[in-house]
């Protein structure tokens, strides 16, 4: 799961917890040794979410949905996959208007960056400039994130391209969101 999942299965948390849970992939490196009581649970929440999807059968099914081309980076695929699914299927999930509660989400994270640290605040800024949450569910949107990937990471080159085996597949990555979403909840709402 990706960063939407992130935000939505953390959504009653506090604005901060919030925060650190999307962002933990941006910033934990930076915050891993900060004792302030909601960087421990926003990142406990975030390893939470990545181990019991990494770990789960349907994460790995959906590992099988990728084509051999991109084996290399099948998991990076799953992941936007899994919020790609999501976002398509959102009244599954959630009664919220999803880009009402995609633009909460924004002014939660803006309110909350500025109390962790700089790079937060800049991260938040351009996550709702470019509205990443709503591209999820786009094709246009994921694949835009998968081009930036492979032009900042040349080891991601062959991402380029994913989101038309993503859109082929897609009601399989729906069914294994749907199957997957409440057991990773339920792993959250236990810590």
């Amino acid at each position: 799961m990706n960063l939407l999942a992130h935000a939505l299965l953390s959504r009653n948390e506090t604005d901060q917890v919030m925060t650190i849970n999307v962002l933990w992939d941006f910033l934990g490196k930076d915050l891993r040794q900060d004792q302030r009581k909601f960087v421990r649970r926003g990142a406990t929440i975030h390893r939470t979410i990545d181990r019991e999807t990494d770990t789960s059968a349907e994460f790995q099914q959906a590992l099988n949905l990728v084509s051999v081309k991109r084996e290399s980076v099948s998991g990076v695929v799953v992941d936007i996959a899994l919020d790609y699914a999501l976002s398509k299927d959102w009244t599954y999930y959630c009664t919220d208007d999803r880009l009402e509660l995609f633009q909460r989400f924004y002014d939660r994270m803006e309110r909350a960056a500025p109390s962790i640290n700089e790079r937060a605040v800049t991260f938040v800024h351009g996550m709702r400039e470019r509205n990443w949450f709503k591209s999820y569910g786009e094709l246009e949107g994921i694949q835009r994130v998968f081009k930036h990937l492979a032009d900042r990471y040349r080891f991601l080159d062959s991402i380029v391209g994913a989101e038309a085996e993503i859109e082929q597949r897609v009601d399989r990555y729906t069914v294994l969101m749907r199957d997957l979403f409440p057991k990773v909840e339920l792993a959250v709402a236990k810590l």
